[in-house]
């Protein structure tokens, strides 16, 4: 028996092709990876040159971003949108993080000039404090219209997270 265990671990014929192939195998996801990182970072279209001039901030509202106000499905939020880029804003996604749930607001068709505020405090973007929970975060995508098309700048989008209460 002893002879025959030997016999077996002498034989190295397929441990050779294994390794070559694990080998290769880990080369091709390295470079794949590589690859699609070197690709998500290109800003190739029509979208990028439109956003490339949009820059948006948050003014402070009482010692915050943003402010909320109400309560249960009654709720809503209040902020102020400071357009620093060179080119008019179009519209703004709001998504609101909460402890349950995730909620997205559009205010589309509004404009907010280059250089001028975007004032937000007559409770139009409603949140329902019941379904979503106590707000964790809330982040601004802009967007900007070229011709007929709106384009959507996820890359420019400011987070807050100092949130309190309206008062």
């Amino acid at each position: 028996m002893n002879s025959r265990m030997q016999g077996i671990f002498s034989s190295k014929k397929g441990v050779s092709p294994l390794i070559a192939t694990v080998l290769l195998i880990a080369f091709a996801v390295a470079l794949g990876s590589v690859v699609m990182n070197w690709g998500l970072n290109l800003n190739i279209g029509k979208s990028a040159d439109m956003c490339r001039n949009v820059e948006i901030k948050l003014r402070n509202i009482d010692m915050s971003e943003v402010c909320f106000g109400g309560f249960g499905p009654r709720g809503y939020v209040n902020f102020i949108i400071d357009n620093t880029g060179t080119i008019d804003i179009n519209g703004l996604a709001v998504w609101i993080v909460g402890e349950k749930g995730t909620m997205l607001f559009d205010l589309d068709n509004i404009l907010i000039g280059k250089g001028s505020l975007y004032d937000k405090k007559d409770k139009e973007v409603i949140y329902d404090f019941s379904a979503f929970g106590n707000i964790k975060q809330v982040q601004f995508i802009p967007k900007v219209r070229s011709g007929q098309s709106t384009e959507i700048c996820p890359k420019n989008a400011i987070k807050a997270d100092k949130i309190g209460a309206c008062s």
